[in-house]
């Protein structure tokens, strides 16, 4: 006897379930017509899906951000994506294949509507050095494109690009590749087109032969077969309609809506026939046991569907476009599918219903009725032994590596693939795919200082594990500005102090000279002094005694020679003195010009000003300076113009004292001229003793005066020894890379040869200034991405306590690409895993009325999610050396819970069937009749994701194995063993806090009784 349809909600669903039976003709052809319609007059999913999908990543991802910022300060500011056009020439690139870069310039560059900038070599030999290979034998441009990674848009860029490469004159022997990220989403998006076909057909040919050995009726596996054949049809006609009205769809959107609907299809179908044939063979007519089939099963197909749906639409909220894109198609193509297996498949059993035939007893001894037995004497150890597995498996979950690489989830000879080969064969690792910092200032950093800053900001990102080189402002080589370094500044300096140290110590002999000369020229001049007292004396006497001129004329005749010949000693003694002054005085001039070049060149010295030695031997040298220029050497001019000026006096005196000898023998006739010549004589007498006398008391000063100097020059000798010492030891202290000491004054930027390092890596107005960074490893591995965030924190943290602490620090780039998939992914795998798993434990105690079985069938079901991602990170990861795709974990996490808890809603509303009341009994009997159904929908869901294995996708790939995988495990230990270990465990308790109704029904284990009742 069959038990009654519950009351309620699931009553009433039971009830709309079998509303399209009694017009089976007007819903059948109703289906056909609906599904011939959209498969018509709508484009094909694929073509839609080029035009609707969205954009890699969300539009305020940082990585896009700082692209943006990055673009404006040094590009159009209509980049969103770059490209990478590279030629090869094994034999060397010739002149042709230059001209045919031009050419691809040129084109390039007069659309600016898909291309924002060119970067290129053509008339630029710095630019040349960085984009054509050390062999000569590869070059490369860089397209920036106005569409956005995964766009339509930038599909269709891509597109462009390699017709106008194709229309290139190449030489023989040449090639040319696009390539980039831009390039490899849109090769992975043709990759995936292609194989939706190849999947749907062998997905095809494996439900065919599954359904033949199941039923073995072809009019069974017809019925699955046109079912599944329109829900298809109208799945992807619905959704190319969605696209069309601005839905956003996947690359993966076609592949997964066919693994979907055909597995989902064929279980929903596997499941009202098994029903159908269950109550046909038990003598229900064919009308009636359609009916039963559908109010029995209909309500469960609902649920199961329902968790599908919602956990699909939970993809809907999330930020990364590979989910966001995926999810909502597949919760309408699941829609559509539960939709036309619980109207146009029954309506197909009413007419080929007979044909269908009854389902065979199943007998004590089948298999699956030894299960049942088993799990009902042993639960325990069935329980325990389930989970082991599950637990082993799950255990290779935690070694998973995440890949975010798109260039191995495609096949190695796509396009994009090709020309990233030919980069890294020909150019340093990673050079075509760098990391950039942006340092955002509020203030125009083009000086010294934030210069130094930004040096410093470079040597702590190249400190960094894993960064191979970094280029910036203060090193565009790679390299620092060896120019700039202080240590190299200060070596020069001390260089410097040291060879005037040497000069000081040579010119010593010479100092000691002059001081002896000045001792000697004292005593000189005194005795000039002496003689000119004494002719003053002799004037004195002759003036005295004209009276007796004529008596005494000889002897006025010999005094006149003597007084001639002490005048010519004198002239000769002056003419000495005035050359040994003019000679001292040009060597003082020689040494204090020497003194001022050293104190000029220490007053240049920022370093020497901060150092207190330095300061004050540099003050001290001033001081010797301005004494010896403003007192010195005016003093020793003054006294040889004197000593000159005597000496040609002097001269004068002895050709007057011989006329007057002449003149003596002419006394009569010029008595009187004698007297006035002798007043003459008196007074010039008088004027040189004077003059003599201050002459000799200034060389007596001028002695010591040279004395000071010379103990003055030897303690400055000394002390530029000494800073001589103090700077080479700060310079080899701050030639070293914890110091890193740097200077470039502000003007050096101004000089041409840095004119492409100042476009490259500092906006026009100073305010942004960009660091490449480039790796040793893959940017878009686990430790690219690493590298890339450890930069970006060195980058900040050398900016703290300076002048640039306010500035901004962002990045972008390949890894940045990474770095941003990485964070979304975990936020959108949290947001996921918290939703479905709450919406599958609401859908599960709605439809088992229940708190108990929910929360066990649920630990389950994400168990062996668990325990399939392990699996799949153990053969692929451990055996085949592949790392798992980002996006794998979440679909099959999605799918595995919610196909999951289907068949744990139909198998536990088999046991809710007689009530409250569940004995061990009643659940062998659950297993045994549900067993051979649920088996068979495992493996046929599991075939159609089998066929992604078929995909060069690797993201397909490992999707596929990790579904396929868990859907065998749900059917042969979830489903089997662990989940009705715990129904004979709990028995009635499955149900609370339901109240415990026994209905007289099946008790015990009286399978055969059961079965045949």
């Amino acid at each position: 006897m069959e038990a009654s349809v519950d009351a309620g909600a699931p009553g009433r669903l039971a009830r709309l379930c079998t509303a399209g039976i009694r017009f089976p003709r007007l819903v059948v052809v109703g289906w056909l017509v609906a599904a011939a319609a959209v498969t018509l007059g709508l484009p094909s999913l694929p073509s839609v899906v080029e035009r609707s999908s969205a954009a890699f990543l969300p539009e305020d991802a940082p990585t896009l951000t700082a692209l943006h910022d990055m673009d404006e300060a040094f590009g159009s500011g209509r980049t969103e994506s770059f490209a990478y056009i590279v030629f090869r020439n094994e034999n060397g690139l010739s002149a042709a294949d230059t001209l045919a870069y031009r050419d691809l310039v040129r084109t390039l560059g007069a659309n600016q509507e898909r291309v924002s900038e060119v970067q290129h070599f053509v008339g630029n030999k710095d630019a040349r050095r960085h984009l054509v290979s050390k062999d000569g034998q590869a070059a490369y441009l860089v397209a920036g494109l106005t569409s956005g990674i995964g766009s339509p848009d930038s599909e269709q860029d891509i597109h462009w690009l390699r017709e106008r490469v194709a229309d290139l004159s190449v030489p023989r022997g040449s090639s040319a590749y696009v390539t980039g990220d831009p390039a490899m989403i849109t090769d992975l998006t043709t990759e995936v087109n292609e194989a939706s076909v190849r999947i749907t057909v062998v997905s095809g040919l494996l439900l065919v032969i599954i359904l033949l050995i199941i039923y073995r009726r072809v009019t069974t596996v017809l019925v699955s077969l046109v079912s599944i054949g329109v829900a298809l049809a109208c799945a992807r006609g619905v959704l190319a309609w969605a696209g069309m009205q601005g839905m956003s769809l996947s690359t993966y959107t076609d592949a997964f809506v066919t693994a979907i609907v055909l597995g989902a299809g064929t279980d929903y179908c596997v499941f009202l026939i098994s029903r159908f044939r269950e109550a046909y063979g038990r003598g229900v007519d064919a009308l009636p046991a359609v009916e039963e089939a559908a109010t029995r099963v209909g309500p469960a197909l609902v649920a199961s569907a329902g968790t599908v749906i919602l956990a699909a639409i939970c993809l809907g909220f999330t930020k990364l476009a590979i989910f966001s894109t995926t999810g909502p198609p597949m919760a309408i193509c699941v829609a559509v599918t539960v939709a036309v297996s619980l109207t146009f498949t029954p309506a197909l059993m009413v007419w080929f219903g007979p044909r269908i035939g009854p389902a065979r007893t199943p007998a004590p001894t089948s298999a699956w009725s030894r299960v049942g037995r088993l799990v009902a004497r042993r639960p325990v150890r069935v329980l325990v032994a389930g989970t082991a597995v599950l637990v082993v498996l799950a255990a290779f979950l935690p070694t998973m590596v995440i890949s975010y690489d798109q260039r191995n989830s495609q096949p190695p000879d796509t396009p994009s693939n090709k020309g990233l080969a030919v980069l890294e064969d020909h150019f340093p690792r990673n050079e075509t795919l760098p990391d950039y910092l942006l340092l955002e200032s509020t203030h125009d950093m083009r000086n010294s200082k934030d210069l130094a800053v930004l040096n410093e900001v470079s040597r702590a990102v190249a400190k960094v594990d894993g960064v191979s080189s970094v280029r910036s402002i203060t090193q565009p080589a790679g390299e620092p500005l060896e120019p700039a370094s202080i240590a190299r500044q200060l070596k020069r300096l001390a260089t410097g102090l040291g060879r005037a140290s040497d000069g000081l110590e040579e010119g010593q002999p010479d100092l000691e000279r002059l001081s002896s000369g000045s001792a000697q020229l004292a005593d000189a001049i005194s005795r000039v002094a002496d003689g000119a007292g004494r002719a003053q004396g002799g004037a004195d006497r002759l003036a005295n005694g004209t009276s007796d001129l004529a008596n005494g004329l000889g002897r006025a005749t010999e005094g006149t020679r003597d007084a001639a010949h002490g005048a010519r000693q004198l002239q000769t003694g002056a003419a000495a003195l005035a050359t040994g002054i003019q000679t001292a005085h040009d060597q003082v001039t020689v040494v204090v010009s020497s003194i001022g070049l050293i104190v000029q060149a220490l007053d240049r010295d920022l370093l020497c000003t901060a150092d207190p030695i330095c300061r004050r031997s540099r003050e001290g040298l001033a001081d010797i300076h301005r004494g010896m220029k403003d007192e010195l050497l005016p003093g020793l001019q003054e006294a040889a113009n004197g000593a000159n000026l005597i000496a040609r006096k002097q001269g004068s005196l002895a050709d007057g004292l011989n006329d007057l000898a002449s003149g003596l023998r002419q006394a009569e006739r010029g008595a009187d001229r004698i007297t006035e010549g002798q007043r003459l004589l008196r007074t010039r007498l008088g004027q040189m003793a004077d003059g003599t006398s201050q002459i000799a008391e200034n060389a007596e000063a001028f002695a010591p005066g040279i004395k000071d100097l010379i103990r003055q020059t030897k303690e400055l000798a000394q002390n530029l020894e000494t800073s001589e010492s103090y700077l080479r030891t700060v310079n080899r202290q701050a030639d070293t890379p914890e110091a890193g000491g740097f200077y470039l004054p502000a003007s050096a930027l101004d000089d041409q040869r840095f004119a492409y390092a100042r476009s490259v890596f500092l906006s026009p107005d100073g305010r942004v200034a960009r660091i490449q960074v480039t790796g040793d490893s893959d940017p878009l591995s686990p430790d690219g991405l690493r590298r890339f965030e450890e930069s970006q924190a060195a980058a900040e943290n050398a900016l703290n306590r300076t002048r640039l602490e306010g500035a901004t620090v962002s990045g972008t780039g390949a890894a940045g690409l990474g770095a941003d998939l990485n964070r979304y992914l975990y936020e959108d795998a949290k947001l996921v895993l918290a939703a479905v798993l709450l919406i599958v434990l609401l859908l599960l105690i709605i439809a088992l009325r229940s708190l108990a079985a929910p929360l066990y069938l649920l630990a389950s079901v994400a168990l062996s999610c668990a325990a399939a991602l392990g699996l799949t990170t153990l053969v692929f990861q451990g055996i085949l050396g592949h790392d798992i795709q980002f996006a794998v974990p979440v679909i099959t996490f999605v799918l595995l819970v919610a196909v999951g808890a289907d068949y744990n809603i139909l198998l536990m509303s088999r046991m809710r069937e007689n009530g409250t009341t569940l004995t061990r009994g009643a659940v062998a009997e659950a297993v045994t009749l549900t067993g051979p159904v649920i088996t068979s929908a495992g493996i046929i869901f599991a075939s159609t994701f089998i066929a992604l294995l078929t995909s060069p996708v690797v993201t397909l790939v490992e999707t596929g194995f990790a579904v396929a995988a868990g859907l065998l495990l749900d059917t042969f230990v979830v489903r089997s063993l662990i989940v009705p270990a715990c129904a004979a465990l709990l028995e009635d308790h499955n149900w609370w806090p339901a109240r415990q109704i026994r209905n007289p029904g099946l008790k015990g284990t009286q399978i055969r009784k059961a079965s045949s009742a």
